[in-house]
């Protein structure tokens, strides 16, 4: 059996179209689970920590410590900061702080909670 200049070129192009499929829907669901894995992650952690703070909520707004920060979310559970960021935002069960600061000119510090406890 021989093979035609088109019937290789549909074989190869047929070929890579598959590949090329193959290894973007490997790497959606490698995304995918790594997300899921992420956001249990913080999640665990920003619950626990919120946990054990929970009597502490009487005071200054400005210490207030059912809020995270990005920063100390991301040293605890061994994630980039962009990534913790990215996490926090699209979880449902965490809100970001969108109030402003208590004073005129300082920058909001981005700080995270979990829904039920805010």
């Amino acid at each position: 059996m021989s093979l035609t200049f088109w019937d290789a070129l549909t074989v190869g192009a047929v070929g890579g179209a598959l590949a090329g499929l193959t290894v973007w829907f490997v790497n959606l669901g490698k995304e995918w689970v790594m997300t899921k894995i992420h956001k249990r992650r913080v999640y665990n952690w920003l619950y626990q920590r919120t946990q054990k703070g929970k009597g502490l909520t009487v005071g200054s707004p400005v210490n207030d410590p059912r809020w995270v920060s990005t920063l100390e979310i991301a040293c605890f559970t061994n994630l980039t900061i962009e990534r913790v960021r990215y996490i926090c935002s699209v979880h449902k069960k965490i809100r970001p702080k969108i109030e402003q600061d208590l004073w005129k000119g300082d920058p909001l510090k981005e700080e995270w909670a979990i829904r039920e406890f805010v």
